[in-house]
């Protein structure tokens, strides 16, 4: 977390929930243990079944210019096997933390990990290929990145929606699918006209046949 990030933050006015790691701003991180001991009414624990949740926010911390507060969730939760997790999540934003908010905000913090661990996650290691370079051109890079997207949510739509049982029962599984798909891709001609007819109006991706 450094200086030229708040800067474009605050520049384009956006909103931002970013999770505070202890060594990124150490003087700042030590501000706020010693401000979260003077503020005892910015505090508030939430019970629910096997997990308790201590949440601490102070407001109007100030780093080089930017004002932000910081909020923190200490969680404990009993697993199935009898034992308790301890979990600690700290949080810097620019929204303003309240007793009425403090809880909502933490969801969206905790969303985070959810991209990071189910987006980014599968595009880097469940044949996506994210952390690849397949070229040198920036505008090139960029457009394969937003293919890439869309082949995310194209995957996703397909693992989560209506057709999934369909597409099992005709082609094994998911990635069979993916694998017919890229050899269609690969051995079938596709010319100009098919492009601008593709185009030219709603289509559907049809497979020439199932797999055996």
């Amino acid at each position: 977390m450094a200086d030229p990030v708040f800067k474009i933050l605050d520049k384009y006015k956006w909103k931002y929930i970013i999770t505070f790691k202890e060594g990124s701003m150490p003087k700042t991180y030590e501000e706020y243990l010693s401000l979260k001991k003077l503020c005892p009414e910015n505090r508030a624990e939430i019970k629910d079944k096997n997990i308790i949740q201590n949440y601490n926010w102070v407001n109007g911390i100030s780093y080089r210019g930017p004002v932000f507060d910081i909020l923190e969730c200490n969680e404990s939760k009993v697993s199935s096997k009898g034992e308790i997790l301890n979990t600690r999540f700290v949080w810097v934003t620019n929204l303003l933390v309240s007793k009425n908010n403090f809880k909502k905000i933490a969801g969206g913090g905790r969303l985070r990990w959810k991209i990071e661990n189910e987006g980014f996650n599968t595009q880097k290691n469940r044949g996506h290929n994210l952390e690849h370079s397949y070229s040198k051109n920036e505008v090139a890079m960029k457009n394969y990145y937003l293919l890439l997207q869309i082949a995310h949510i194209i995957s996703q739509l397909m693992e989560k929606g209506l057709l999934k049982n369909n597409i099992e029962k005709v082609f094994g599984s998911i990635t069979n699918v993916f694998f017919k798909l890229l050899e269609e891709l690969r051995t079938i001609l596709f010319c100009k006209k098919d492009l601008e007819r593709c185009i030219s109006k709603p289509f559907q991706i049809r497979l020439s046949c199932a797999p055996p």
